[in-house]
């Protein structure tokens, strides 16, 4: 039987990245954090992934990049900067419902757990994203809601990535190679590069670390999971870390998720426990 705890490796990391990445976002905009992040990612698995080579695989890779790390990332880092990581990170885990629709059409079983499970998320997202007067946080929302499409469409890719031979390290690293291409293209055209603040060193390596950890150590571990225990069950498991980002943030004084908002936390764990004692 497949494994699915690989995939609470990236989930805690993911829990803590959108944190400090609203925490970034004071020094770079969006594009320009996105375009750091990426960028490092792709110089530090380049000679990893030239060892282990490329096959066919590299163009549902590239794809996945493009669609989920250049357009999704880039709406939820926007998510983020209007509505906080502790509402933009539960929202845009919507995207768990629409896997478990879409990876029937890649070949995937999906056992029907797994469908309740996503429903439950969906539930724990729409209490999540209430506001504390109960008033919705309409942009954040939108933000996440696009960028949970985007994801969808390009975790569908890795999927197809690494069932078509692609290995793990050469997926991770033309994911990122084609990120950064596309929003390097985006900043130079925007002119924000001309923008960019001048940070001491001790910064960069702050932003080098959590974007790392989060694209090198966490998409490794997240592609892996989703080629040995496939991609409806992988996201399932990783959709704990919405509620990990609301606990990390009001431990480190960052944000101050309400009550209600724990609840719908609380509801997404559910679903993750449904999903891998039943799936």
């Amino acid at each position: 039987m497949p494994d699915p705890l690989f995939a609470l490796v990236p989930a805690v990391i993911w829990a803590f990245s959108p944190i400090y990445y609203r925490v970034f976002m004071g020094k770079l905009d969006f594009l320009s954090l996105n375009l750091v992040r990426t960028s490092l990612a792709s110089v530090v698995l380049l000679g990893p992934a030239i060892y282990f080579g490329f096959n066919g695989a590299i163009y549902f890779a590239l794809l996945s990049g493009a669609i989920t790390l250049a357009v999704g990332d880039t709406l939820f880092l926007l998510s983020i900067g209007e509505s906080g990581a502790s509402v933009a990170a539960p929202v845009i885990y919507t995207y768990v419902l629409f896997v478990q629709i879409t990876a029937t059409m890649i070949g995937e079983s999906v056992p029907l757990v797994n469908f309740a499970s996503a429903i439950l998320v969906i539930l724990g997202v729409y209490i999540l994203s209430r506001g504390g007067g109960g008033k919705p946080r309409l942009r954040g929302i939108v933000f996440a809601f696009a960028g949970a499409l985007a994801w969808t469409v390009g975790q569908d890719f890795v999927a197809l990535a690494t069932s078509t031979g692609g290995n793990v390290v050469s997926v991770a690293f033309a994911r990122n190679m084609a990120a950064a291409a596309a929003l390097a293209i985006a900043v130079l055209g925007t002119r924000r590069h001309k923008r960019w603040p001048h940070l001491v060193l001790r910064e960069y390596s702050f932003i080098a670390f959590i974007a790392l950890t989060d694209l090198v150590v966490g998409s490794l571990v997240f592609i892996y999971s989703i080629a040995t225990a496939g991609l409806a069950l992988t996201v399932i498991v990783t959709s704990i870390s919405p509620f990990l980002t609301q606990v990390f943030s009001k431990v480190l004084g960052k944000e101050s998720p309400s009550n209600r908002d724990m609840l719908g936390g609380v509801l997404i764990v559910a679903a993750l426990v449904l999903a891998v004692a039943l799936g």
